[in-house]
Formats: structure tokens, sequence, C-alpha cells
């Protein structure tokens, strides 16, 4: 399991609270957006087409990338409105 991102992201007066986390065992990262406490966004992505490659980044590597890709789609849609408190 990877660390997951929990930070919280300003936007227009109101912190938005971003979590991603690994889930692991269901090769998922599960991405959650709270603002005091009420959960305004969730989705699942998985991950289980990632493979090793030899030549390339080891599984963790690409699971942090593919976790640092939702973080960053998750602040775009905070940002154009399609998630808002």
């Amino acid at each position: 399991m990877i660390t997951g991102i929990n930070e919280t992201f300003p936007h227009e007066g109101v912190e938005y609270h971003l979590q991603i986390e690994d889930l692991d065992r269901e090769r998922v990262l599960e991405a959650r957006v709270y603002v005091g406490g009420r959960i305004l966004f969730q989705r699942r992505q998985e991950y289980g087409s990632l493979r090793e490659d030899p030549a390339g980044p080891g599984i963790e590597e690409k699971v942090r990338e593919e976790m640092e890709r939702l973080r960053a789609l998750v602040c775009a849609a905070i940002v154009r409105g399609r998630i808002r408190a």
C-alpha cells in the first residue's frame, strides 16, 4: 500500500479537503472531497492494468503517478465548478 494524499485545497474562500487512497488489495485508487465533514465527491479508479516493466518504473512509482494525475483532475474539477460546496 502506498501512502495516500491528504490535503486542503483552498478555492474561492472554501477549503476543500482532498483524500486519495490506495486500496491495494482491490488495486483501486479512491478519491474523496470533503467540505465541513460532508462528502461532495467520491470516485474509484482501478489500476489493475498497471504492470511492472523491467526497463521502466516499478508498480509503486506508477501508482504514485496515477494518484497525482487523479489529484490534478479533482483539483481542476473544483476550479471549473464541477465540484462545489
